[in-house]
């Protein structure tokens, strides 16, 4: 750290209560509220195609149809998952 031990080091977060805090703009939060049950949505419905497939021969002939859905549900979940994790470009 500092030679000085008087110098201090400045605190780029808000503290509280020995806690950093994290805020979101209104933005970010209907980001949030919208792409969290389509992210959900994406992952239970890849999870049921694996346990369908592994479980049941019929659906691992048939499974085509369950991977398009896959597909065109794929399309605004990394859409949405972008969005979130580009951050503020203003702040650049």
């Amino acid at each position: 750290m500092a030679d000085n031990p008087e110098q201090e080091v400045p605190n780029h977060g808000s503290r509280r209560n020995g806690k950093e805090s994290v805020t979101l703009s209104g933005r970010e939060l209907i980001q949030l509220v919208i792409f969290t049950p389509v992210v959900f949505t994406w992952l239970f419905l890849a999870a049921r195609i694996i346990w369908s497939a592994s479980s049941n021969p019929e659906t691992l002939d048939n499974i085509e149809g369950l991977l398009t859905a896959l597909a065109v549900i794929t399309i605004p979940v990394s859409a949405g998952l972008a969005k979130i994790f580009e951050g503020d470009k203003s702040d650049k």
